[in-house]
């Protein structure tokens, strides 16, 4: 594994970082259980991997909860970043508690999220309030089983809430506090991670960035250098639209960007290289980027993924093919 300077930070972390966002939760067919993801963690963790990114959202905190037991004996090792800003509906509090019970059942039933309603699941809202945000953190705390957060994120402010920073006073608390190392935002976009450079003392961004999100390279990095900000990046693999087998005529109907996914497809093909492989080693290529993202759970994610990092980088003259389609 190689590491990267995250930023002004003095913090080294691994390129590849371990994304939690599908760790936990009661829905979803053949979902490994605990004990299978403790594994996985464990062993990204023997693989060098040290950069683990999870959220308060996240399967009501179950994500939280099974990162920090994983880690606990690791933690010093480790670079935990966590987000916050999200408030869950008491539909979805009241299943957090009783998820234990829940669980089988839904198994059993073959329920999926998609198909509740929504009244059952409840509507997600946002609060980037101080409080709000303090009370927030110390609840991650909690889950994470840890004295501190290494990284707290807020989780994809609306712009307007990132230009009047109003949050920056009740992260700097948490910071004096000890309780949170360094802060930073998880964006939706690229052009909103750019806003975020303005703000004083941050010490992150996290945005899409990969083969179908390429506007950072010219918007993002050159400014984040300047000043000394980590970037983080997720998405790299475009949401499962880069997986193998999917044909032309499914690529249609999933996005606009088919003929940008097929262009991409022979370019790889030419390389040599698996898709996902090209599309992980275009995401490492910019030396910008501190880390990069991918969402695994099970020990099986994580062998194909070290896999496609074990690759060749892509040259200089292979990542420009890639940005002129």
């Amino acid at each position: 594994m190689n590491y990267r300077d995250f930023g002004a930070t003095g913090l080294k972390v691994s390129e590849v970082g371990f994304g939690c966002a599908r760790i936990g939760g009661v829905f979803g067919d053949g979902k490994p259980g605990p004990d299978e993801t403790l594994h996985a963690i464990r062993r990204a963790v023997d693989e060098g991997i040290n950069f683990f990114d999870t959220a308060d959202m996240y399967a009501q905190g179950e994500s939280e909860s099974i990162l920090g037991r994983a880690l606990r004996p690791n933690r010093d090792r480790v670079i935990i970043a966590t987000k916050g800003g999200y408030c869950l509906p008491a539909q979805r509090k009241l299943i957090a508690r009783v998820k234990p019970l829940v669980k089988p059942l839904v198994k059993a039933l073959g329920i999926r999220r998609e198909s509740l309603p929504q009244s059952v699941s409840g509507a997600l809202s946002q609060d980037f309030s101080p409080g709000y945000l303090i009370r927030a953190a110390e609840a991650s705390l909690r889950r994470l089983g840890t004295d501190y957060i290494d990284l707290y994120q807020l989780h994809s402010p609306p712009a307007e809430v990132i230009e009047r920073g109003e949050f920056v006073d009740a992260l700097e608390r948490l910071k004096a506090q000890g309780k949170v190392r360094h802060y930073g935002i998880a964006c939706d976009s690229a052009a909103d991670a750019r806003a975020c450079l303005n703000l004083p003392r941050i010490a992150s961004v996290q945005f899409p960035f990969g083969l179908l999100d390429q506007e950072a390279v010219t918007t993002l990095f050159p400014a984040a250098i300047d000043r000394g900000i980590a970037l983080v990046a997720r998405g790299c693999y475009g949401g499962g639209l880069l997986k193998e087998g999917l044909s032309e005529a499914e690529l249609k109907e999933k996005t606009e960007k088919w003929p940008r996914i097929l262009a991409y497809q022979r370019i790889a093909e030419r390389q040599g290289r698996h898709i996902l492989e090209a599309a992980l080693q275009f995401s490492l290529h910019p030396k910008p980027v501190s880390v990069t993202l991918l969402g695994m759970r099970t020990a099986a994610h994580l062998e194909n993924n070290l896999l496609f990092h074990s690759a060749p980088p892509l040259t200089d003259n292979e990542f420009e093919e890639y940005l002129t389609v």
